[in-house]
């Protein structure tokens, strides 16, 4: 049964024409009606410490802080990151996060204009091994290559797709271990992710070798098509987005996640 972790934010003007009467389930399980929109979000399970198995993380404390004060209902459902991405093309959830916008997803949801957050990403390699590959023209065709399954790795990393043999999985962990053990010859993954799981699986950094920028890019809130306030949502959350980065608070918050 999927957990729907509830956050009530303040209600928006009277005067939006989007505003309906939705329900609000509190601790208690008690339903209550305020004056808002009702916003169903999928959130990953598996991606701390930007959204973890409980769907906590960085991602979702920066939307909870863009949608305040706009008349939202946020209801979020945790959910694994393929699973997201099928309720979003479905219409079951109005939206999901940590979207990379690329040529790969830029049909199939909506996106703001603001991203949520800007990451990088790397090919990890066993220190001291394959000393020859630098970059995506030295690796070599059939080559093993563990990834998150439904990741968006970028457009460059689809152009060299084809000739790669991947290993699809579910959890950084697992990379890590199958890199570790040599069933696989490098893995990608995300800079600040990468530093999380190998300090919750009290591993030294340089055990693994960060040899080469795999993409740098922005993920997003992205939106389904058949949601009916779609755009409106995005537009939304793009002033949310940019009112926490003029008041600082963008900032603020990211450097607290950076401390924990």
């Amino acid at each position: 049964m999927l957990y729907c972790l509830t956050a009530l934010l303040v209600a928006a003007s009277s005067g939006s024409n989007a505003e309906q009467k939705a329900p609000v389930t509190g601790a208690a399980g008690a339903a209550a009606s305020v004056d808002g929109v009702h916003l169903r979000l999928g959130a990953e399970n598996s991606w701390p410490p930007y959204s973890d198995e409980q769907g906590q993380g960085i991602s979702t404390d920066l939307i909870k802080a863009a949608f305040a004060n706009r008349g939202v209902v946020l209801s979020f459902q945790v959910l694994p990151y393929a699973r997201v991405l099928h309720d979003l093309a479905s219409g079951k959830i109005d939206g999901g996060f940590n979207v990379s916008r690329q040529a790969t997803t830029e049909n199939k949801y909506i996106f703001g204009e603001v991203p949520l957050l800007s990451v990088k990403a790397y090919w990890f390699f066993m220190a001291g091994t394959h000393s020859n590959i630098k970059s995506f023209n030295d690796l070599p065709d059939n080559f093993r290559v563990g990834v998150i399954r439904d990741y968006e790795y970028g457009d460059d990393y689809e152009i060299h797709r084809h000739r790669f043999n991947e290993i699809r999985v579910s959890q950084q962990s697992q990379i890590i271990r199958m890199l570790k053990q040599g069933r696989i010859d490098a893995g990608i993954m995300f800079e600040r992710e990468a530093e999380f799981a190998m300090r919750q699986m009290q591993l030294k950094s340089s055990v693994f070798d960060k040899r080469f920028l795999n993409h740098e890019g922005d993920v997003y809130v992205a939106f389904s098509h058949k949601s009916p306030r779609a755009r409106w949502m995005a537009q939304e959350l793009d002033k949310g987005l940019l009112m926490l980065k003029e008041t600082g608070e963008y900032d603020r918050m990211l450097a607290n996640k950076n401390r924990d």
